[in-house]
């Protein structure tokens, strides 16, 4: 089965080589060949794997595992968070939460048209499916932006943490790296605690272009986590929002 991914990226790695250099001979006045050492950037690819049904599975199973467990250590999760600030307010003012959902009716609009108009003749209104598709974009950004802020008023509680868990599962199972033409994990280890540690180990210790990949990694699948329909170019524009911003 031909495997699918959800994004593909490449990250310059810097290295020293020795690479040919051709230089006049000031004595002979001949050009000569010699082997000098510079440092020099290759590309690296990355691949994301689309996930299979398993992969799915496992991952719920593993946000399930993960919420137990906070529980047990006496964590409140989401609900009896929100229970708390429902009697206090909320999180979000009034004018807050409206806003939010006019973004997501707005959303589900642009996609209903968006599907219309492909079907109507996708070349014949490639300029209007343009332009939806960049103002989709920028609502998703402000979604999420919305979901951070959310996000740290309950970032400690147990439902986050066992969200965090899962994403680090979808990170270390669909993050690939390809070296000499052969795809392999991006993260080393036989089962997934230690890959798990070797992700900690690169984000810590690893070398810059590792870095950069997880950073990369880490932000397309969180974006795919919260945008399940985001296609190649829904991600492309939201890195280039990330970096630009």
């Amino acid at each position: 089965m031909k495997t699918k991914y959800i994004y593909k990226f490449q990250v310059n790695k810097s290295e020293k080589k020795q690479v040919e250099v051709n230089r006049k001979n000031k004595e002979t006045g001949e050009t000569e060949t010699i082997l000098q050492n510079k440092t020099v950037k290759t590309p690296v690819e990355f691949v994301i794997k689309k996930p299979s049904r398993r992969i799915v599975d496992e991952a719920e199973a593993q946000y399930a595992i993960e919420l137990s467990k906070n529980i047990k250590k006496g964590i409140v999760t989401k609900d009896m968070l929100v229970k708390k600030y429902a009697d206090t307010g909320g999180s979000l003012t009034e004018e807050e939460t409206k806003d939010t959902l006019r973004k997501l009716q707005r959303s589900n609009e642009i996609t209903n048209k968006v599907q219309m108009l492909s079907a109507t003749g996708k070349e014949k209104n490639k300029s209007e499916i343009e332009e939806l598709e960049l103002e989709l974009v920028q609502i998703r950004k402000n979604l999420i932006d919305i979901e951070m802020s959310v996000q740290s008023v309950y970032e400690h509680t147990a439902d986050a943490r066992a969200e965090r868990s899962m994403l680090l599962w979808y990170a270390v199972q669909l993050g690939g790296i390809v070296e000499e033409g052969e795809e392999k994990s991006f993260f080393d280890g036989l089962i997934y605690e230690d890959q798990l540690n070797n992700l900690y180990e690169k984000d810590e210790e690893g070398e810059d272009f590792e870095k950069e990949a997880l950073n990369k990694l880490m932000l397309v699948v969180s974006y795919w986590f919260y945008n399940n329909q985001a296609g190649e170019k829904d991600i492309e524009e939201f890195l280039n929002q990330q970096e630009g911003g």
